[in-house]
């Protein structure tokens, strides 16, 4: 009787564990649509994961992989956002270099000259630099790697060779280990900054260092968090590239890619309930809901849209230029070009 009683005990608080593990990444929550402005689909690019934007010459760049197909090659495509139907959007922009190519997060640079795409390659765990032509054809120019960097996710370029780079989770996120890392928020993350000939870590103690971006005078550097929910924000030394973190964003949705606008506000793609994700992985009829999150001067966190997986399942980037946000998302083969309410402006 005591044994059986101490076994019912264990399940009892095994349950309860799990039911608390569950419930804090909202896996009972219910996810309704909620949007005031107007989206349009543009079906054909699949896996469009981030998304960064070429304002002066209004016009996207584009990572994309069917991710459902282990080893297909990926592409980089750049739309006019004006005229997304043109048919240079569906072109592969890297003319097939490098061969082994698996794009995930992306950046764009410019200063005076020369315009440069940095693009995390999941094939190498490497990064790879492009130069951008006036047609938006990209040439081949370096690969940066580091034995370090083990699960590269994301990156931001603060010079022409130099750039910060996310490890999401030192095991590597599709690893057995890196999926329990996740779900128990083992704080293993982090950031590498390399001046283009040494590397060195500029952030660790994340819980799955995911997108990052810079504020435009390169000053702040912020990091999603995204098996924590926030927002790291850091001071940048101009002169060093030193990290003093000094703030942290709380969100109710774990955060993927972030996008800075005109204005500074910062766009935040999120997963609502990030442990639909496997699910829909497996199977495209099994949604992932969406989230884009605005925060704004105040640093308060404000959702913008939500979406329980229909219209997109798993948003992973949302950039904003003028009144347009588009959203793309891991898995699906579309992204969504959407009329922002003059309020959102």
């Amino acid at each position: 009787m005591r044994l059986a009683a101490f076994i019912i005990v264990l399940l009892v608080l095994a349950g309860a564990a799990v039911y608390a593990a569950l419930n804090s990444f909202n896996y009972f929550d219910h996810i309704e649509r909620s949007f005031a402005g107007q989206c349009t689909p543009v079906t054909g690019i699949a896996g469009p994961e981030d998304i960064q934007i070429d304002a002066a010459r209004s016009r996207v760049f584009i990572s994309s992989r069917d991710r459902r197909t282990k080893e297909s090659r990926g592409a980089i495509h750049v739309f006019d956002i004006a005229n997304p139907l043109s048919a240079e959007g569906w072109r592969d922009m890297t003319m097939g270099r490098p061969t082994k190519f698996k794009p995930l997060g992306l950046d764009y640079y410019e200063d005076d000259d020369v315009r440069r795409l940095f693009v995390v390659n999941e094939a190498g765990k490497s990064v790879e630099m492009f130069d951008v032509k006036n047609d938006g054809m990209l040439v081949h120019l370096e690969t940066f790697s580091e034995p370090r960097l083990t699960s590269p996710n994301n990156v931001v370029a603060v010079g022409r060779r130099s750039f910060y780079v996310t490890n999401d989770v030192q095991p590597g996120r599709n690893t057995r280990i890196g999926r329990i890392q996740f779900l128990t928020r083992r704080a293993s993350g982090q950031v590498f900054f390399t001046n283009g000939a040494s590397w060195r870590v500029a952030a660790e103690g994340l819980r799955f260092a995911n997108g990052i971006e810079a504020s435009a005078d390169g000053a702040r550097i912020y990091v999603a968090e995204t098996a924590g929910g926030a927002i790291k924000v850091y001071d940048r030394d101009l002169e060093t590239d030193v990290l003093s973190l000094v703030q942290t964003i709380r969100l109710d949705a774990s955060p993927d890619n972030i996008t800075v606008d005109d204005a500074g506000a910062l766009w935040v793609a999120a997963l609502p309930q990030p442990l639909s994700l496997p699910a829909h992985a497996g199977n495209p009829k099994k949604y992932a809901p969406s989230e884009v999150i605005r925060i704004g001067a105040d640093g308060a966190p404000r959702t913008v849209y939500r979406d329980d997986g229909r219209e997109l399942s798993a948003a992973t980037t949302a950039a904003r230029l003028g009144g347009t946000l588009i959203i793309g998302a891991l898995y699906d083969e579309k992204f969504l070009i959407c009329d922002l309410p003059a309020g959102e402006i």
